[in-house]
């Protein structure tokens, strides 16, 4: 009994060996093991050929000379006729335009005008040259008269067809007069809009810091002389910002804060606080005259506020 169960056992144990010792080709009782190739001979080598010979260019001694062909010549251009075509060049893009030019005025959204550069700059010197030291400035008047000047009729120095003139009289300028000989102890600032040509009378002759001009445009004195203004504010001399003129009845929040700004920007250059200013809106005036307190004009009066008004208006 012993001796089946060792053989039953063994055959247990060669049952999966039989596929291995059969089919294996490693083992090759039945599978076939693969061909090794075999090695090829090697290919015959050609024989040995000569180089071929390059015939000489050099044409032998007794040979003709070779003419040489005629250049060939382009052919003309034909005439335009009924069927002909021109093809025309290619157009310039704006962009190429715009790498031509270094950042046009155009495109920032400016408005196109002459270089007036060179003349700006010979009026501001003149004015400056006629504008008094601050510290002299400073106490020379006891009042302060804001006069702001709005314009609706066309300017007939322009209809006139007149040259222009020098930079301190500029012959297309609004010709304006201030008379301040009726008022040695108040001073002028005067707000405007449009180039104006000013002739100002004051008393005594060389009273120093009689006028100050706020303006968005240029301006000009016929008659200055050194010492005549007590400053001046132009965005047509570089100021980046002016006062509005200001129209009492009718204003923005904005327009009253610039007002009101530049009102005590010019207070403090008198030397005054804002109880001794006082503002008057003039239309279309040709001339400017302070009998004391009294303002006298050939224009139109719109509005005017003072003193204690001007200071609560002013305070915000």
């Amino acid at each position: 009994m012993r001796h089946l169960i060792w053989l039953a056992a063994g055959v247990a144990l060669a049952i999966p060996l039989v596929p291995i010792l059969l089919f294996d080709p490693r083992i090759g009782v039945i599978g076939r093991r693969p061909v090794a190739p075999t090695a090829s001979p090697p290919p015959a080598r050609a024989p040995d050929t000569p180089p071929a010979r390059i015939p000489d260019a050099t044409p032998p001694r007794d040979a003709a000379p070779v003419r040489e062909a005629p250049p060939v010549r382009e052919a003309a251009p034909a005439r335009a006729g009924p069927l002909a075509v021109e093809v025309p060049a290619p157009a310039e893009t704006a962009t190429a335009r715009v790498a031509a030019s270094e950042d046009p005025p155009a495109l920032r959204g400016a408005i196109l005008t002459p270089d007036v550069a060179a003349e700006r700059g010979s009026q501001m010197r003149t004015l400056i040259g006629w504008t008094a030291h601050p510290d002299r400035v400073a106490g020379s008047a006891a009042w302060l008269d804001l006069v702001g000047l709005v314009f609706t009729a066309p300017n007939p120095a322009l209809a006139a067809d007149t040259e222009p003139g020098s930079a301190a009289d500029p012959g297309d300028y609004r010709r304006l007069s201030l008379d301040l000989t009726g008022a040695p102890d108040r001073a002028v600032v005067v707000l405007a809009d449009q180039p104006v040509a000013w002739t100002v009378s004051t008393l005594p002759p060389d009273r120093v810091g009689a006028v100050g001009v706020e303006s968005g445009a240029a301006f000009s004195i016929r008659d200055g002389r050194p010492g005549l203004l007590g400053g001046f504010r132009s965005r047509a001399f570089g100021a980046p910002a002016t006062a509005p003129v200001l129209d009492p009845a009718r204003y923005g929040p904005g327009t009253r804060r610039a007002f009101c700004d530049a009102a005590r920007l010019w207070a403090a250059q008198y030397g005054l606080p804002l109880e001794r200013l006082r503002y008057t809106l003039v239309e279309n005036p040709t001339f400017l005259a302070l009998d004391g307190e009294r303002l006298r004009t050939d224009g139109i009066s719109r509005g005017r506020v003072s003193g204690q008004r001007l200071a609560a208006f002013c305070r915000y």
